[in-house]
């Protein structure tokens, strides 16, 4: 499939400040990332610190906050990592948060189930 990118509008999860931004699609990676930059820009505080294993097995402590994410027509607020990365990383949570799937053939999105976040 290659590389994927997906516009989400993103924003801190009050919504104060909310705005289309550009991100590397990793449905490898559990947490979306976001650069430090982006998160002073939306005036995102990390909440606490956590430590990350990347995919070449490097652990690195990231901050950790939560922000709005909307695809499509669905939107929630998830958890996200703040640290260093060249760009913006959507993860897993927030695509199965969502109810949002990956096509593989095409790269782009589409509904793997009817509905969007829920209880359950």
């Amino acid at each position: 499939m290659g590389l994927v990118r997906v516009k989400a509008l993103f924003g801190d999860a009050n919504r104060r400040r909310v705005r289309e931004v550009l991100f590397l699609a990793d449905t490898g990676a559990y947490f979306p990332i976001i650069p430090p930059s982006l998160a002073e820009e939306f005036q995102i505080e990390i909440l606490a610190k956590i430590e990350l294993t990347l995919a070449d097995r490097r652990k690195v402590e990231a901050g950790v906050s939560s922000a709005y994410f909307k695809l499509m027509d669905r939107e929630g607020v998830f958890q996200v990592a703040i640290m260093e990365s060249p760009e913006p990383i959507i993860g897993v949570t927030v695509f199965e948060g969502l109810g949002i799937r990956i096509d593989p053939a095409t790269g782009k999105l589409e509904y793997s189930r009817p509905y969007g976040l829920s209880a359950i």
